[in-house]
């Protein structure tokens, strides 16, 4: 055969590849990109999404115009209700969830810059920031999309061919940016499994010398005024880039299930939580003004059963409240909105230097009438360390 016929040859066999593959690719969309073909049973289901997040999900906010945006870590991905009547204003906000698994305080700042630079923003709702400011170069292509990725390379191709798969499986994402993480997951499917799943996550807040009925100390929260250094900008950044925007501004500090706040208390790390929020409060009437309904802090601290639900319950995973410690599911999300957006104090209060001493006096009152009444705290506290305990060791001798 002649080079010509040869290149000729090359060019025949290629060339429909070019335009085959890509075409595959659009139509069953595995990264929720194109949005043009959805049919049950065909490509629905979206299995592969998850390894794709922090490509396509940025994207997805500048295609779509979103203007109502919740950001933040798996915590917020999971449970914070996309679709709440008053976080869209009833619907007429189109709203989209932004959050990404992992994500930690420098990855969530250089998104927030990011969204609040989107035209058609109206409202961001924000959790797990960081104070601090980061420089965004590793950040400055989101809300581009690459093309090449989604249509013609081999991953992309591989995620096709497994959506099509996999339309059987449970949807574990939706289209506007929510992830089930666990819920409904085959391998939690009795108390002892929801506690080694607790344990799991735990780890990480186990301490050397945990104290039994420790006291909290009002004396040992820092009230002092906040710094205007790089230890603050990030924050003060944001703030002020929203009010600029004219854009509605919500920090969340996120809800955790009461053995966690009873681990942090006994370990000696509330005290430092409060000052943090004391700090964020001071920081956003600095910069928003005293009375500031278009930037606002909300803290979900609590001793109620919608974050004391039982480990030790008898209830299957896909029923529960609470995954682990940190992950909670949209109903709970939704009673916090509901604070947040709607008039029902149920779970959730707006924090303020001016109301600060009453919110701890009222958390540290509903923390011990909830514990006189509850005994079982103390016991499934210390089941879960033990569990921690032994997960870690298990960890440290595997080969």
């Amino acid at each position: 055969m002649s080079p010509k016929r040869y290149t000729l040859a090359l060019l025949a066999l290629f060339l429909p590849m070019l335009t085959v593959i890509p075409a595959i690719n659009w139509v069953v969309d595995p990264f929720w990109y194109f949005r043009n073909i959805e049919v049950r049973g065909f490509n629905l289901v979206k299995p592969r999404f998850r390894s794709y997040e922090r490509l396509v999900k940025s994207a997805l906010v500048s295609k779509l115009h979103s203007e109502a945006v919740i950001l933040g870590s798996s915590f917020a991905e999971v449970g914070l209700p996309v679709t709440h009547a008053g976080f869209t204003s009833g619907g007429r906000l189109k709203s989209y969830n932004l959050s990404l698994p992992r994500a930690q305080g420098p990855e969530i700042y250089c998104y927030a810059q990011f969204s609040l630079a989107q035209p058609s923003l109206k409202r961001l709702v924000l959790g797990g920031f960081s104070m601090e400011a980061t420089p965004c170069t590793k950040y400055q292509n989101l809300g581009e999309v690459d093309y090449i990725k989604l249509l013609l390379s081999k991953n992309a191709l591989g995620a096709t061919l497994e959506t099509l798969r996999r339309q059987e499986s449970k949807q574990l994402f939706t289209a506007d940016g929510m992830w089930s993480y666990q819920r409904y997951s085959e391998s939690f499917r009795n108390d002892g499994d929801i506690m080694d799943n607790f344990a799991t996550g735990f780890i990480g807040q186990l301490c050397q010398s945990p104290q039994r009925n420790r006291e909290f100390d009002y004396g040992l929260i820092d009230r002092s005024k906040p710094p205007t250094d790089a230890s603050t900008a990030g924050l003060r950044n944001i703030i002020r880039l929203a009010l600029q925007k004219n854009i509605q501004l919500i920090l969340i500090d996120f809800p955790k299930h009461v053995l966690h706040y009873e681990q942090d208390l006994e370990c000696g790390r509330m005290e430092a939580y409060w000052s943090r929020l004391w700090r964020i409060a001071s920081i956003v009437e600095e910069e928003a003004g005293p009375d500031s309904r278009q930037v606002e802090l909300w803290n979900f601290y609590g001793y109620r059963d919608l974050n004391a639900e039982r480990i030790h319950a008898g209830i299957a995973m896909p029923e529960r409240l609470w995954q682990d410690g940190g992950h909670f599911n949209p109903e709970v999300g939704k009673v916090a909105f509901d604070a947040i957006f709607g008039s029902d104090r149920t779970f959730g209060r707006k924090v303020t230097t001016r109301d600060f001493d009453h919110i701890l006096a009222e958390g540290e009152n509903e923390r011990r009438a909830f514990l006189i009444k509850n005994s079982w705290v103390q016991q499934e506290l210390d089941e879960l360390r033990q569990t921690a305990y032994r997960q870690k060791r298990d960890r440290l001798v595997q080969p």
